[in-house]
């Protein structure tokens, strides 16, 4: 028998926030299944791979700066792709842990009343998706974009004496489930408050949020905004972004 849904409803603000946006792009990772290849700086559609997201961010309505964290020796090249844009552009070194570059992007803006928090790594992402995500903060708080899962999911569990053979515990019903993407949007103080007060590893903001039993809210993803991971990714997003500009 299905349980009863116990979510406490989630209702919008009186009226959406307005103030300034800050965007954060991630370009500190290691690049570990890139086989030897620096992805974030990997060529696509003649520029860098980074240059596609940086831009993205730039053009989204309400943006007034963007924050790169990325590694030292890459602030001069990244400060130059957003060179003639009409936003503030700030640089500051990762940390070892993704929220731990996230922090030091805030820290580069304590004060905006809104953070986009993006991976570098997704390159096709459209300034569509990030004004969808941007709107939805505003009206509640937290945002994140998510795609249906379209894959049966299974849960898996060891054998006794296998080692490359795991055991099927159980089907996953996927129609409640999402793959999560970037921007994610946040209201100032709570990502601020979020990063003080939650220090368990996480894999996404949003994760953080939750923690503190605060509301995130979905709103529809796009299937072409993928992640970067792998040199098949990378294929990927060479085709799709020539198919984009036939």
């Amino acid at each position: 028998m299905q349980q009863p849904d116990t979510t406490p409803p989630i209702h919008p603000f009186a009226a959406p926030a307005e103030g300034a946006v800050v965007a954060i792009v991630l370009a500190a990772g290691s690049s570990s299944r890139m086989g030897g290849i620096d992805k974030i700086w990997a060529e696509l559609g003649g520029a860098p791979l980074i240059a596609h997201a940086l831009r993205t961010m730039a053009e989204t309505p309400g943006v007034e700066t963007v924050i790169a964290v990325a590694p030292e020796a890459r602030h001069a090249a990244i400060a130059g792709l957003l060179d003639g844009w009409d936003v503030r552009v700030r640089c500051v070194e990762g940390g070892a842990r993704r929220q731990d570059s996230v922090a030091a992007g805030i820290a580069a803006a304590p004060d905006a009343a809104w953070y986009l928090v993006h991976d570098g790594a997704r390159a096709l992402v459209t300034t569509g998706l990030a004004a969808r995500v941007l709107s939805a903060a505003r009206a509640y708080g937290a945002a994140i974009p998510g795609v249906p899962i379209a894959d049966t999911v299974k849960r898996a569990g060891p054998i006794d004496g296998a080692r490359d053979i795991e055991a099927v515990r159980g089907t996953v019903d996927r129609a409640p489930l999402r793959a999560v993407q970037t921007p994610q949007a946040f209201r100032g103080e709570l990502l601020r408050r979020a990063h003080v007060e939650v220090t368990v590893d996480v894999t996404d903001d949003a994760a953080m949020i939750e923690h503190l039993g605060e509301p995130v809210v979905l709103v529809p993803g796009d299937p072409t905004n993928l992640k970067v991971t792998t040199p098949a990714d990378l294929a990927v997003a060479r085709v799709l972004l020539a198919q984009r500009e036939e």
